[in-house]
């Protein structure tokens, strides 16, 4: 039995939701703020376009390396002091980002990386932890915000840069000020410490025996979010290249990029609830296939109206699949223990992978001189999502799979 008293009502935890609100804001702002300054990051740094592209991809090899040792963290200090701990090493990673050297740039990434993993890995715990009985709505609250929050870093980043004498050290570092108003909602979250982590050690040391890695759910939800994953970080890198193969200016891709970014945000927000809601998950994958399979088939036209209405589904499909995906990491739990584990696990494959998805997509248009074969593994990512979603929903939890009652 949990030993800490779980708060369920929203209404009265309005500190720790804006908590929430304020940790998530800052997992993926401070990456996306780089790209649209990334010429003028480069010329500072004097450093090649191979070195500044890999400076986009460090923070997801620190996330995949990083991840499935949160939960150490956390049994050592407990959930909301790792948290904590994670927020004050984000500022400083900012801050160390803008000293002027490609050294010092590399170790703020490197540590901005790390701090975010702890937010990737124990926010799905934390919601279960604080609202067990509202864990598709957090969900719901955390992961708009981290979509919406991605899109802000990369809308506000060139003008921020243009604004003062700092350039794009501003863009960088604006995001401190979210920062510390994270530390000062989360200080609450700070008291009755040694309850805490006593009550976490003790469900650690309770814990099924047996590694994730021995899970078949846990290797299909790690597969569904690596999936999903690919076809983001894929999206980011690739979409606008391939609408402007198709004859469009660079504005107008970046305009359709835009709109299928922010046509995330309501699935983003709709689907964890509906997930939690309903008795059999195995429905949210097949629709979130359809959005998928439907966006990426009419990427294959080249007339504006079937483009938008590619661009709308994709977006769709790519909100829904993300915020499941962080659900099924409570849903799939009984415990807030077997969450934060498989949540870890589940990211560290998820984002070694989708490291990978962008460089095999440019070889393929390298490779052949056209963006169609890169199109079509468009199409069997998401068959092997879904393929991967029949398994991940399967009606039990993860901790009963480890302890062999399955």
């Amino acid at each position: 039995m949990q030993d800490i008293q779980r708060p369920q009502k929203m209404k009265d935890n309005l500190i720790l939701i804006i908590g929430i609100i304020a940790v998530a804001a800052m997992l993926r702002a401070p990456l996306t703020a780089v790209g649209p300054v990334i010429n003028e990051i480069r010329d500072d740094l004097m450093i090649s376009n191979t070195v500044a592209g890999l400076l986009t991809t460090i923070p997801l090899l620190i996330f995949a390396a990083v991840s499935p040792f949160v939960s150490k963290a956390v049994a050592k200090f407990s959930m909301p002091v790792t948290i904590f701990y994670a927020i004050i090493l984000l500022a400083v990673s900012l801050y160390i980002r803008t000293f002027g050297s490609l050294e010092w740039f590399v170790i703020g990434t490197i540590l901005l990386g790390v701090a975010i993993s702890v937010g990737n890995v124990t926010l799905p715990s934390y919601a279960k932890w604080k609202f067990p009985l509202q864990v598709g709505f957090v969900t719901a609250i955390y992961s708009s915000t981290m979509n919406l929050t991605a899109g802000l870093g990369s809308g506000v980043s060139v003008p921020l840069a243009e604004l003062s004498g700092w350039g794009y050290k501003l863009s960088l570092t604006i995001w401190i000020v979210i920062a510390i108003a994270a530390m000062i909602f989360w200080i609450p979250q700070l008291r009755g410490r040694e309850k805490s982590v006593k009550a976490e050690t003790d469900r650690v040391s309770n814990a099924p025996k047996r590694r994730m890695s021995q899970s078949k759910m846990a290797w299909a939800i790690a597969i569904m979010f690596a999936l999903q994953s690919t076809t983001f970080y894929t999206n980011v890198a690739w979409l606008p290249s391939i609408l402007m193969d198709k004859g469009y200016s660079p504005e107008t891709a970046g305009y359709f990029f835009m709109f299928c970014q922010f046509a995330q945000l309501p699935m983003t927000f709709l689907f964890p609830i509906l997930a939690s809601k309903v008795d059999n998950q195995r429905v949210i994958v097949f629709f979130i296939t359809g959005l998928l399979m439907t966006g990426y088939l009419f990427l294959f036209a080249d007339a504006f109206l079937l483009l938008v209405i590619s661009m709308i589904f994709i977006g769709f499909g790519t909100g829904a699949a993300f915020s499941t995906c962080m659900l099924l990491f409570s849903l799939k739990a009984r415990t807030d223990t077997g969450s934060i584990s498989l949540s870890g696990f589940g990211q560290s494959i998820g984002y070694l992978l989708a490291a990978i998805g962008p460089f095999l997509m440019g070889y393929l248009f390298d490779s052949t001189g056209t963006w169609t074969p890169a199109q079509f593994s468009y199409l069997i990512v998401v068959g092997l999502f879904f393929g991967a979603g029949m398994v991940a929903t399967r009606k039990f939890y993860i901790e009963d799979e480890l302890e062999g009652e399955v």
